[in-house]
């Protein structure tokens, strides 16, 4: 693309951090981050209501908060709504045209859904993959209670979890983008935040900007 916009595009593991990055690099660099809200917007596209599109976001067999996979959604709406049937090909195409529209306007930080992929004609954009090691990835969600019913479950049982996530999200990755999650040759920077902190994966990705960008 002709323009000059920043876009850093950051895919995760469940509980290595990466949201809380994304609104890290946010908040230092004052550019908009784009997670929950493309629901919105992709709702309003396609003339469902958000709530619907919220109840099925791309984690919601985890029984992680703001969820959404794309095979779910449209058995729902096979189920639901009869004859308007809406395709996964169909749901991800108005994503990715909400995404490009999104980015035409101005630098985005994109937390996960392809954006990395959806944007590969795109100059100027940093794709990163946030992995961590697993109890410190229980320890996170844990801390954030983002698992229904957390007290009664097993440190063991979340790490199940958070694995079953790993899949749902190489699964989603891998149909729609013809790359491998979590994979390094899929990415410009692969971090791991047990080794890093937050604030210093932020302060690398600040410095491949300076260095490739500015």
């Amino acid at each position: 693309m002709s323009n000059n916009f920043i876009h850093i595009n950051i895919g995760r593991q469940v509980g290595a951090g990466g949201l809380e990055l994304a609104h890290l690099l946010g908040n230092r660099t004052n550019i908009k981050v784009f997670d929950k809200e493309l629901i919105n917007i992709a709702a309003k596209e396609s003339g469902f209501d958000p709530s619907f599109f919220e109840k099925e976001d791309e984690k919601n067999n985890l029984g992680l908060n703001n969820s959404f996979s794309l095979s779910s959604f449209v058995e729902a709406i096979q189920t639901g709504f009869g004859a308007n049937i809406m395709s996964s090909g169909r749901l991800f195409k108005i994503q990715s045209d909400v995404i490009r529209d999104i980015a035409n306007r101005g630098s985005t930080i994109f937390v996960g859904r392809c954006a990395d992929y959806i944007l590969r004609d795109y100059k100027n954009c940093i794709n990163v993959f946030v992995c961590a090691d697993i109890k410190d990835r229980v320890a996170r969600i844990k801390n954030s209670r983002k698992i229904k019913d957390l007290e009664n479950m097993s440190d063991e049982k979340i790490a199940e979890v958070l694995l079953k996530g790993d899949k749902q999200r190489a699964s989603y990755y891998s149909d729609f983008s013809f790359k491998s999650w979590g994979c390094a040759e899929s990415y410009h920077l692969t971090l791991n935040s047990s080794f890093f902190s937050l604030d210093e994966c932020a302060d690398i990705i600040e410095k491949y900007i300076k260095i490739k960008f500015l």
